[in-house]
């Protein structure tokens, strides 16, 4: 029988020294960065001599050269170049960023790196690419990038927040009238003539629609050569930098990847900066106006200008030519109902004023008819959804996929748990990545939670709202009633044809010629 000896490759490997190359990079060639430069070649070359498992293959540095594409860097193509050619088994770098900014790319040389056997340790976040999988090493990189583009947003912000501290802050947007020249809001003779008319026509009491109706019937265009608009009229006149002031960050963005500009309520600092730059308009005009338009609001607000019973289709009708929501208009006596932007100029849309009355005498007819079909017409649509929920309970496949991708994340969680255990991760990085895994998990728990609740419900609450207000109707609607049109109308459509389509509780929708 012939002799078998068996090769033991991965004691053969254990009694070999590994060779092993370290990578240095920095992106500049200012004194700060050279002496870090220096530092990570004398911190890797002793690193590598003070193992005796290790032999020194050479030290590849790309000095002053930015990291965001491997092929400007010629030492890293050298050091590829040698683990093609079987000469290094381990690679170490001080951190990610150091090996390559852009994460794709570090992605694609690790894998290439690990079927030819060479594993690349970073130091900083304690990563060796060769103990880990494919999915893992996606994840983790994935997350160090994230991790790096907050920190970056971080520093930018907080470098921002300094500047409007100092007052020395300006946006790099420069508004109607203006132009930003060596970071500083100049005056443009050409709009800013224009925003000079807009608050002399408004201390003069024109309205905001009125002004807009004016620029455009004499063809001044806005900053986007667009339509002038109210709400375009409102901003100038409400706009601090036209009377020379700057408040910075009227708006904040969150801190959380995927990054969302806000509104700021209170959540981050405010500054005011006074006199940041020469204004458009004197201060006493542009205080004037502001007091004026606040003026206007409280009445709007309080309701001296009109009766609640007036104002009772406000926000609700809604232009099917264009999409914009109808305001109320009096004329010699009566109140008619039109589009906004017909308002601003007629040739912005097609459509037309409509008598109060029509619209009332339209909601009473629907409101009887409904009476009268209540039966076959709400209580038909409250069995067919109860129906419809019923079936979507025993075979939701969304809900189904939301359990998978449950399962599939928890698994990962026990994999990061694993990796933490052994010190293939930095902490900070299993903290991050956990966390993140939490909670997505925890908005898929929500998610099925609705999908098994079904969003039918919330329509079966209306319908069976509706069914009880309508039959709470002893006797035909003689005259139009506000308290019950708010109480079951949510939309009202009106298209050109003269046709109202209202839309009550539980989405059931009712078209009535006016």
């Amino acid at each position: 029988m012939a002799d078998i000896t068996v090769i033991n490759q991965a004691l053969l490997k254990a009694n070999s020294r590994q060779r092993v190359c370290a990578y240095c990079r920095v992106s500049t060639n200012s004194a700060d960065q050279l002496n870090s430069y220096a530092r990570q070649i004398r911190v890797h070359t002793e690193l590598i001599k003070r193992n005796p498992d290790w032999e020194m293959v050479d030290i590849f540095a790309d000095e002053g050269i930015s990291g965001t594409s491997a092929n400007k860097r010629p030492e890293f193509q050298r050091m590829i170049g040698m683990c093609e050619k079987r000469k290094i088994d381990r690679i170490i770098t001080k951190s990610v960023s150091r090996f390559a900014r852009n994460v794709k790319e570090a992605l694609e040389f690790v894998r290439k790196l690990k079927i030819l056997g060479v594993g690349v340790q970073f130091e900083k976040e304690g990563i060796y690419t060769l103990s880990m999988g494919d999915e893992m090493l996606l994840n983790t990189f994935a997350a160090i990038a994230e991790e790096e583009s907050v920190e970056t947003s971080i520093r930018l912000r907080n470098a921002n927040k300094k500047r409007m501290a100092d007052g020395d802050f300006i946006d790099g947007n420069a508004p109607y009238g203006f132009r930003l020249i060596d970071r500083t809001l100049v005056r443009y003779d050409p709009e800013a003539e224009t925003v000079e008319r807009i608050f002399s026509a408004y201390l003069s009491g024109k309205s905001t629609h009125e002004i807009a109706r004016m620029l455009n019937e004499e063809g001044i265009p806005s900053r986007e050569n667009n339509t002038w608009k109210s709400t375009a009229i409102k901003y100038i006149l409400k706009n601090e930098k036209y009377k020379g002031d700057y408040l910075c960050q009227k708006t904040y963005h969150t801190d959380v990847l995927p990054y969302r500009q806000k509104r700021n309520y209170g959540e981050e600092d405010r500054f005011y900066i006074e006199g940041s730059h020469e204004g458009i308009v004197p201060r006493e005009i542009f205080d004037r106006a502001n007091e004026i338009m606040k003026a206007r609001r409280e009445k709007i607000v309080t309701g001296e200008t009109a009766e609640p019973e007036e104002r009772v289709f406000s926000g609700k009708i809604v232009c099917c030519e264009c999409g914009c929501f109808f305001n109320r208009k009096k004329s010699n006596g009566a109140v008619y109902w039109a589009c906004a932007k017909h308002l601003e100029g007629r040739e912005l849309c097609p459509s037309h004023y409509i008598r109060q009355e029509r619209i009332e005498d339209a909601f009473i007819t629907m409101v009887n008819k409904l009476r009268f079909g209540k039966d076959s017409i709400i209580s038909k649509s409250i069995a067919l959804l109860e129906e419809a929920k019923n079936a979507g309970r025993r075979g939701n496949g969304q809900a189904f996929d939301a359990s998978r991708q449950i399962a599939d994340l928890n698994s990962k969680l026990l994999m990061l748990e694993q990796l933490n255990s052994k010190g293939y991760l930095a902490t900070e990085v299993y903290h991050m990545q956990s966390r993140e895994l939490t909670q997505k998990i925890s908005e898929l728990k929500r998610d099925r939670s609705e999908m098994l609740t079904s969003a039918l419900d919330d329509k079966l609450s209306g319908l069976k709202e509706l069914d009880s207000v309508i039959s709470s109707l002893a006797e035909p609607l003689g005259s139009f009633k506000k308290s019950l049109f708010d109480g079951i109308v949510e939309r009202v459509t009106i298209n050109g044809n003269d046709n109202v389509e209202f839309t009550v509780k539980g989405g059931l929708r009712f078209t009535e010629p006016l």
